[in-house]
């Protein structure tokens, strides 16, 4: 399955980048090569170029939604199909049969239920339908990452690396 990882954060030295690290090394050892796109870095990706069947969104979930930069990057690859005169058949993400989030929340689960989880129905609600007819939402968050211990984020680490090493 060709995978397109779009990781959105921009500091080298963040446990994002460490997420993103995850999910390569076990899509790696399930014997996919991803193609890796750093937005943050003024990477674009070409979604003409492959037929990717998998796309991989690392970033962290700041003040309840994804990063500017990656906000930025759906609104430019969908608007014509939202917004315009495109149908949602022509959309560049048609070939997407599997999306997933990996991602880091500040706060609670319960406390993103209550403000009704602006940044996981943004992938859910508005990008899963521009995606391929069968396509499967993952949401794979960390919450509470200001509280947590260094053990409990290592092992999200090791839980997003074996999600990944399946695949």
């Amino acid at each position: 399955m060709q995978s397109l990882v779009i990781h959105a954060h921009p500091l080298e030295e963040s446990y994002s980048t460490a997420l993103l690290l995850a999910v390569h090394g076990g899509l790696q050892a399930s014997g996919v090569t991803p193609t890796v796109v750093r937005l943050a870095q003024g990477d674009e990706p070409d979604l003409a170029a492959t037929d990717f069947q998998h796309l991989i969104a690392v970033c962290p979930t700041w003040w309840g939604g994804p990063p500017a930069v990656l906000l930025d990057w759906l609104q430019r690859t969908l608007t014509r199909y939202v917004d315009g005169d495109e149908p949602a058949a022509a959309s560049p993400l048609r070939s997407i049969r599997r999306l997933s989030v990996v991602t880091s929340h500040g706060s609670s689960r319960l406390m993103n239920r209550m403000q009704g989880e602006p940044g996981k129905q943004t992938w859910s609600r508005v990008v899963i339908p521009f995606c391929h007819p069968e396509a499967r939402f993952e949401w794979i968050s960390l919450y509470k990452i200001d509280r947590s211990t260094t053990r409990q984020r290592e092992a999200f680490l090791e839980t997003v690396r074996d999600r990944f090493t399946s695949a």
